[in-house]
């Protein structure tokens, strides 16, 4: 199984102060009151006592803020730089610190996410350390339908449920998703051991904390291990279940397996189960038949697949499985991708099991974004907005509950997929810190919470009021609420005749007094919730807007505020940043004024957000955001290149600001041969050079070069060169075609057939060249590559949509950049003819999700489908001056009862990702 408070400009030049100990009073839902700050962070076992959720750096109101200093020592002067989510500073201070024992500062922020920087003083010199930690509102109870999974069930693993079940408490969150498996709760045949499961069970209820538990997975005493195909095992999996329950006989739902239709899961050891739908549905009438026997209360979902697979569904509903079930739980897993695509998925479940007659709850018992360094990361705050945009439109769709995956990282590494979905972390000293996907998910639960009786979240409704711009209204009694987003920035005006919360992702809420009846405000990636006792409409007159300039690193970073006032009178507005005001204007009645401002320099390159209020005489009146992709103003970058001489490594410095950049060195190491230019100038909006020879080469070489600029700052490109002999290079004719789905080059040699030698077949009971078979071209002109393959399919078959789509009869592909193996990362994309509708989708490379519209077609006839894509090499992320690029292609093959398999040519998509695999090719010219 897988932010915002600022202070006044006064406060912000405080120093700080030392805590004084703890702060009495009742505490939230989630606090530990009566434990002291020093109980033991191990603190986990039934009897043992709680952590308090501020040892993880996570503070309830009205408990202040206290950050323990990394390593301070007596005497050290520590300056803290507190910022929020976009780099703002929140707040800074000084202190000299009295004692090592209690080296803890206070800091005078509010609810919202923070990281804190610390520059710690001392004789010997200057060290820094980082931290992060979060201030929450309190809540006074757990919202149901919101649930996180944790790993409490694994013996011996770093989950320690009384360091974070105070925490899934002190979120909202009301259910914990987990589990003790078959394997380790039956060690012996016969013999039942449900001590972890006891264990981390009470404190769950210690904490209001309710609990799903998960059938799973696998026994060593039964059926050799592998996953259950016998009666017999099928009846041992049973008994386990029965004896799991029996530890919690109130319980009301159990999760019947998870992920059978995944090899991680369903497909262990060797038997024949092999992840199908038919062995899942025995397994899943034999657990519910004996279990009504014992429990004629308890409920049941599943099958918890992964994905969406509706033809594998369906046939488990065929055979009667909705009869064994209370509710269907799915993994409809995207990442990186925004989870665009969600209701439409959980319309398509909902219309499957309409059309049984039956009347079931779908669940989403797994979803989850991860943060780690990778191609299929995404950055801790979109992991954070994609929890709310997830868990928000799973429930406008209908879906009755959410659970999100999952609450702590399983490991510290940042390069590893699987250890970063956490909404919490281990740090190095093994203490647990919030991530800001934790204290997203905990306003969520606020927000819920509000103006709504205990029960399910129903009645959630989604649309888009404004083109991009996503809105989802949360009922509750006696108010209006939103919750918004945008893919980017967007202006909005909200209709309103009286005061209106803004609360951002993280819990800063701002009250809003409407201007000439609008209240303004820039919606972005990162939610936002508006409320009022009074009714909220969309207005399509804004009367503030801020649009972010271009930066480069060391530019102010600029914008320009436009203020709108329909009024008669003039309007005396302010624009105000962290505290301070940064622009004021006077606009005449009737007038429209545009007014240039700067938020301070670029100090980083990356994604940078400036929060901006408008303040006029009445009061806040907007809340604005200006968004910012900061990069270097040269950039480096090395390309392996084919020229008339040979292969090459290009160096290239592009200027991209106003000035002449000066490089004071560029040098150069691949393997073991060196290289160096003294010096470099760059004319603005120009380019420079350098080709290194690297024709010699005859094994794949790692490069690494470095640039050094005038101002100090350095950069670096690294990456592999792989030489491959032109004779094993294939071609790329120059030809622009027409995206229409009217194939235009039947009758030309193909690029390559789906059998020839670089392809291999994978596919159960495979009938020859009339099952499946075809021909595919590549083309390509100075904007874009084309690929047109023409299909032989006895039976097209599609039903799946969005990320699953490979289950479908359908066409996967992967271009990279360089020769086999150069890339790292690379475009995988897909198309499949669904009905009428061309579905498509990018599950890697610079965007992630489906692609603009027209960019494929998809036409039938007879048994031939043919696809014509078009890719523009910026899209794709590849520079075609190059010359080369990878390639490689999957055919799947779907006859109407689950995906048989495909037909790869050359390799590197269908059995693990490997761009060593792909085929080389030569742009010509």
């Amino acid at each position: 199984m897988k932010r915002r408070t600022f202070l006044s400009a006064s406060a912000a030049t405080a120093g700080l102060v030392i805590a004084p100990g703890l702060v009495e009073g009742a505490p939230a839902l989630g606090a530990v009151a009566a434990a002291s700050a020093s109980a033991p962070h191990g603190a986990g076992s039934a009897t043992s006592p709680d952590t308090p959720v501020s040892a993880s750096n996570v503070f309830v109101e009205p408990e202040p803020p206290r950050l323990p200093v990394p390593g301070a020592q007596a005497g050290d002067v520590v300056t803290v730089t507190i910022t929020v989510p976009g780099g703002d500073v929140a707040w800074k201070g000084t202190t000299r610190i009295a004692s090592a024992k209690h080296a803890e500062v206070r800091v005078p922020v509010g609810r919202g996410y923070y990281d804190v920087a610390y520059s710690i003083a001392r004789g010997s010199g200057t060290v820094t350390a980082s931290d992060s930690f979060c201030v929450l509102g309190r809540i006074e109870r757990t919202v149901p339908g919101l649930g996180v999974n944790t790993h409490f069930g694994f013996t011996g693993s770093a989950w320690q449920p009384g360091v974070l079940a105070p925490l899934v408490a002190a979120a909202g969150i009301a259910t914990v998703r987990d589990t003790q498996e078959w394997g380790g709760a039956e060690p012996t045949k016969g013999v039942y051991d449900f001590t972890d499961y006891r264990t981390y069970r009470q404190v769950l209820v210690r904490n209001g904390l309710t609990d799903l538990p998960v059938l799973s997975f696998n026994n060593a005493a039964y059926d050799g291990g592998a996953t259950p195909y016998t009666d017999a095992g099928r009846a041992g999996f049973a008994q386990y279940a029965v004896h799991l329950v029996e530890q919690n006989p109130h319980v009301e739902y159990v999760e019947v397996f998870n992920e059978w239709n995944s090899p991680t899961f369903g497909d262990r050891g060797n038997g024949p189960a092999d992840c199908r739908s038919d062995y899942y549905f025995l397994l899943l009438q034999a657990t519910v038949t004996e279990l009504r026997k014992h429990y004629p209360r308890l409920k049941y979902v599943a099958p918890a697949t992964s994905g969406v697979p509706i033809d594998w569904l369906k046939d488990v509903f065929d055979r009667g499985g909705l009869d064994y079930l209370d509710a269907v739980s799915i993994h409809p897993y995207c990442y990186p991708a925004a989870p665009d695509q969600l209701a439409q998925q959980v319309s398509q479940v909902q219309q499957l099991i309409a059309g049984y007659g039956k009347q079931r709850d779908v669940w989403i018992t797994e979803l989850g974004w991860t943060s780690a360094d990778t191609q299929l990361s995404v950055d801790a705050r979109a992991q954070a907005s994609y929890a709310v945009q997830g868990a928000t439109t799973a429930y406008a769709a209908g879906a009755r509950d959410f659970f999100w995956y999952d609450f702590m990282n399983d490991g510290t590494a940042p390069g590893e997929t699987e250890d970063n979905f956490g909404m919490v972390a281990t740090v190095a000293d093994g203490s647990t810190r919030p991530k800001p996907a934790y204290v997203a998910y905990a306003t969520l639960a606020r927000q819920l919470a509000a103006g709504r009786p205990p029960g399910t979240l129903t009645g959630l409704l989604q649309d888009s009021p404004v083109p991009g711009v996503s809105r989802v209204a949360l009922p509750g009694a006696g108010r209006s609420a939103w919750v918004l987003w945008a893919g980017t920035p967007t202006a909005v005006g909200v209709g309103a005749s009286g005061r209106v919360d803004h609360t951002d992702t993280y819990g800063a809420t701002t009250t809003l007094l409407p201007a000439d009846g609008v209240v303004s405000l820039t919606v972005g990636p990162e939610p936002v919730y508006v409320s009022s006792t009074r009714p909220l409409t969309v207005r399509s007159a804004v009367r503030h807007t801020l649009a972010a300039h271009d930066a480069k690193r060391g530019d102010p970073l600029g914008a320009t505020w436009t203020i709108r006032n329909d009024g008669r009178g003039p309007a005396r507005a302010r624009l105000v940043v962290a505290g301070k005001q940064v622009a004021a204007v006077t606009v005449p009645g009737g007038a429209t004024v545009h007014e240039e401002v700067a938020f301070g320099p670029a100090a980083t390159v990356g994604r940078r957000t400036v929060h901006a209020s408008v303040v006029e005489p009445r009061g806040t009146v907007a809340e604005l955001l200006a968004e910012y992709e900061v990069t270097e103003p040269v950039t480096l970058s090395a390309l392996h290149v084919l020229t008339d001489d040979g292969d090459r490594l290009r160096v290239r410095l592009t200027n991209a600001s106003t000035t002449a950049q000066t490089i004071t060195a560029l040098t150069w190491t691949i393997g073991d041969t060196t290289g160096s230019v003294p010096e470099v100038v760059v004319a603005p909006g120009a380019s420079s050079d350098q080709l290194v020879d690297v024709s010699a080469l005859t094994t794949k070489t790692a490069y690494t070069v470095s640039a050094k600029s005038a101002d100090g700052s350095a950069l670096t490109a690294t990456g592999s060169i792989v030489v491959v002999p032109a004779a094993d290079l294939l071609h790329v004719p120059r030809r622009t075609i027409t995206v229409d789905g009217v194939p235009e080059l039947a009758g030309t040699t193909p690029t390559g057939t789906l059998t020839d030698a670089n392809t291999r077949v994978v596919i159960t009971g495979y009938g020859g060249a009339a099952d499946l078979s075809g021909d595919f071209w590549l083309t390509h002109d100075d904007d874009r590559l084309y690929l047109t393959v023409a299909v032989t399919d006895d039976v097209h078959h599609a039903t799946a949509t969005a990320d699953q789509i490979w289950q479908n009869d359908s066409v996967q592909y992967a271009v990279s950049a360089g020769t086999p193996g150069e890339a790292s990362s690379w475009d995988e994309i897909g198309a499949s003819l669904v009905g009428t509708d061309v579905a498509t989708w990018r599950w890697s490379g610079p965007a992630v999700g489906p692609l603009p519209d027209g960019a494929v077609a998809i036409s039938r006839a007879g048994t031939v489908t043919t696809y014509e894509a078009e890719m523009s090499w910026a899209d794709l992320g590849i520079d075609p001056s190059g010359g080369l690029v990878s390639f490689s292609m999957v055919v799947n093959d779907n006859d109407g009862a689950g995906r048989k398999g495909y037909i790869e040519w050359a390799s590197g998509i269908g059995n693990g990702k490997d761009s060593a695999l792909f085929r080389g090719f030569v742009l010509d010219a």
